[in-house]
């Protein structure tokens, strides 16, 4: 049977009763100890001054430092690669038979660790250079941004689940109406809507009917925008205005409409929502009619509970997006033009 190991205290207390000249035999006898521990220990003081034993090896490692490095570098050269490709490229660099399991185990050891793909817009080299281009040129912005009136479209679903509704209910109690999460056939409809904010307040929030073209998005600018840039004008002095390139904002009319209006169009880099903070806005806003109860049920009553809960974001919401511009252009010139984690 095998004994357990003496603890510090217990090998301190022969060594004591051993220094006072008690013999090992009382010793044994006194503590309760088997004589061959007694002696042992006493044994060990004498030749080494110390009655704790050597650090036992354990098991010597699979990978050493050379192989983990190998192993690493596999990872990193096949992100996608199921567990099991890592596996055999790695028992076949290095002359090994270890398991998916002894793999998975050193990959965790390197920080690595399986987890879903974020979904970022393909940047390609050119789109690169201009999101730093754009940076560095605003690197330097502080106050600046209250200047900026932020735009873009959205769409919202009806009775969209990402399948992780989760509530508290009994046994039975399934299919009770405020244990359910409604779903309907081809997601229920949606419904577009443009809108715009800025340091001060919100813009109106427009519902879009068919496909936004040039003329529907100047009758947008015109009817809404060009009051919401006045109200901005008013608190900041030098208003400018921010879209991105779709087409219908890029066009030749709608253009010329900004020129002819004097609008002062910031120059967007493409591929960018992560620098728009009103992709963040529109989270907000979709978590807001997510807590309504009853849920929108039709296109106009989603287009009614949009405008409402728009109509209620508190303007700190709006500060705090607009105050992580820096922070986002700082990231941006850190990753060298490359995604953040906005």
């Amino acid at each position: 049977m095998k004994r357990r190991e003496l603890t510090i205290e217990e090998r301190n207390k022969i060594i004591g009763a051993y220094q006072c000249g008690t013999a090992p035999a009382t010793i044994a006898r006194t503590l309760d100890f088997p004589a061959t521990t007694v002696y042992g220990t006493i044994d060990r003081y004498r030749k080494t001054g110390t009655a704790q034993p050597k650090t036992r090896p354990g098991r010597p490692p699979s990978l050493d430092d050379r192989d983990q490095r190998v192993l690493k570098r596999i990872v990193l050269a096949g992100r996608r690669k199921p567990l099991g490709e890592i596996t055999n490229e790695t028992n076949a660099r290095l002359n090994t038979s270890l398991s998916p399991n002894t793999i998975r185990k050193y990959m965790a050891k390197a920080g690595f660790s399986n987890r879903r793909a974020r979904k970022k817009p393909l940047l390609s080299e050119k789109n690169v250079e201009a999101r730093l281009g754009w940076c560095q040129e605003r690197q330097k912005w502080d106050e600046e941004w209250k200047k900026v009136v932020f735009s873009d479209e959205s769409r919202f679903c009806l009775f969209h689940s990402d399948g992780r509704v989760r509530v508290w209910r009994k046994p039975g109690e399934e299919y009770l109406p405020d244990c359910l999460e409604p779903t309907v056939k081809f997601s229920g409809g949606s419904v577009m809507v443009w809108g715009c904010f800025s340091w001060w307040s919100v813009g109106p929030l427009v519902k879009i009917e068919g496909t936004l073209k040039d003329d529907g998005y100047v009758d947008i600018m015109s009817e809404h925008l060009v009051p919401c840039l006045k109200h901005v004008d008013e608190q900041c002095p030098g208003v400018v205005f921010q879209e991105d390139n779709a087409p219908c904002h890029c066009s030749g009319y709608a253009t010329w409409w900004r020129q002819t209006h004097n609008i002062d169009r910031m120059a967007w880099p493409a591929q960018s929502p992560d620098l728009n903070p009103i992709e963040h806005l529109w989270d907000h806003l979709d978590r807001q009619i997510r807590k309504r109860r009853p849920l929108p049920i039709s296109a106009p009553a989603l287009v009614a509970a949009l405008q409402d809960e728009w109509g209620k974001i508190p303007v700190d919401v709006l500060r705090k997006l607009i105050s992580s511009m820096p922070t986002r252009v700082t990231e941006v010139i850190k990753a060298k033009g490359g995604h953040i984690s906005y």
